[in-house]
């Protein structure tokens, strides 16, 4: 048998016990709860905030919520007085009270139904008939508000990714759009010098050439202006014999031949030639590539990753994340985004002068809900840092220590699907 509530009970139940309120406060966000519920729910959480939303609440003692306080009342008193007229139903065949309940046909029943039809029948009183049936109702109903509950937690977590999601679209669309920035003003700054490059190259070879035409062009004149005399003399014989080995001299072509210079012209292929693969080299420390990016959906909220998710550093500011399936709140830690099912992989992971850090492998099976030790029987591969020493945690009760830790910088790790090993590679 199913029950459902009325628009007006479901308005009236606390949304922390899923019962009707008792003694109702009201938050500043508009929520309210009752009075023993909040005060509970503020010492398992630690803190003033709202159950619903979690928003944080400026006063220890949130005012009474009156009207709402009215409302309950005045409802369990028109309830109580439905219950108490249910006692006084009539048989629609008989129109007498219906005062015994048939055991055999479960149903209530008049002196007249039991005389015809229900003789050989068993009988019990009302109360005592509705009494074990409100008994095994409130079972259900009890298990109907714990599952409730359950629905009401994961709308509260779901609305809180809700929330998340447009949050996390909006930083990750302004990351985007940064990177992109840094990408289009190197992009600009290369364009900008191989265009000046070009442009220098132009001038230097445009003032050379411009030389040369003009030292051409004095020869040329020079020699026209010796043709045009020779040739003018020439047309006096007195004119030839007065002066005759000026004549010749005037006459014989004494210099080099001119030749074209060799590289005079824009290298263009020094400028356009692979100029797409160029750039991308120069771009590579602009770019830099990380093997392993960590996954921010699966950090501890204690936490912070850096902008391009390669690395992690506590965070003091503990803010409020959705506790979706993939993250690790049980303890601190933060997986990889990506999963290897086969092959050899391997990265470096920088550990500088942390004073206390776990890192390794771990079974995507892994607990994330709850503590657990890092070790290889929790479905953990892993080398610490804790007390000045690097170690191996074997297992939950034997640790191996390695090295003293302020030796160590950077650590290799490598992970061998094939085999199952991991090795770690500690570097100084």
């Amino acid at each position: 048998m199913a029950f459902s509530l009325s628009p007006l009970e479901q308005d009236l139940l606390c949304p922390v016990c899923i019962c009707i309120f008792s003694n109702p406060v009201v938050l500043s966000c508009g929520h309210s709860f009752c009075r023993t519920c909040l005060q509970q729910s503020w010492t398992k959480t630690l803190g003033r905030v709202c159950p619903v939303c979690w928003r944080r609440s400026s006063k220890d003692h949130p005012p009474p919520d009156l009207a709402l306080r009215n409302a309950c009342e005045t409802y369990i008193q028109q309830k109580r007085s439905s219950d108490s007229g249910s006692q006084g139903l009539l048989c629609s065949l008989h129109s007498e009270k219906l005062s015994l309940f048939c055991v055999d046909d479960q149903k209530l029943v008049c002196g007249q139904c039991v005389s015809q039809d229900h003789q050989s029948h068993s009988f019990c009183s009302v109360s005592k008939a509705a009494g074990v049936h409100k008994e095994k109702i409130q079972t259900r109903l009890t298990d109907l508000k714990k599952k409730l509950q359950i629905f009401q937690k994961i709308k509260d977590i779901s609305d809180h990714a809700a929330a998340h999601i447009k949050s996390q679209a909006q930083n990750t669309e302004r990351q985007i759009k940064k990177e992109f920035v840094n990408l289009h003003q190197f992009l600009i700054r290369e364009e900008e010098a191989r265009i000046a490059a070009l442009r220098k190259e132009e001038k230097e070879k445009s003032q050379r050439m411009k030389k040369k035409i003009e030292e051409l062009g004095s020869q040329i004149k020079d020699i026209s202006a010796r043709i045009a005399e020779s040739e003018e003399k020439l047309k006096d014989d007195a004119l030839v014999l007065q002066d005759i080995q000026r004549m010749y001299d005037r006459a014989q072509n004494t210099g080099p031949n001119p030749k074209l210079d060799s590289g005079a012209l824009i290298d263009v292929a020094k400028h356009l030639g692979n100029l797409r693969y160029r750039v991308l080299r120069r771009m590579k420390d602009l770019c830099p590539y990380f093997p392993v990016i960590l996954d921010p959906n699966t950090a501890n909220p204690s936490l912070s990753l850096s902008a391009d998710l390669s690395s992690i550093s506590h965070s003091t500011e503990n803010p409020q994340l959705p506790d979706n399936p993939e993250r690790m709140s049980g303890y601190n830690g933060v997986l990889g985004s990506e999963w290897f099912s086969s092959g050899t992989h391997s990265w470096e992971v920088e550990v500088g002068d942390g004073e206390e850090w776990v890192i390794g492998v771990a079974e995507e099976s892994v607990i994330r809900k709850e503590y657990c030790v890092a070790v290889q029987e929790n479905g953990f591969y892993c080398i610490g840092r804790k007390n000045n020493v690097i170690a191996v945690n074997m297992s939950v009760n034997y640790i191996e220590a390695i090295v003293e830790a302020h030796i160590i910088k950077t650590i290799r790790v490598t992970l061998n699907r094939e085999t199952g090993q991991v090795i770690f590679l500690l570097k100084r």
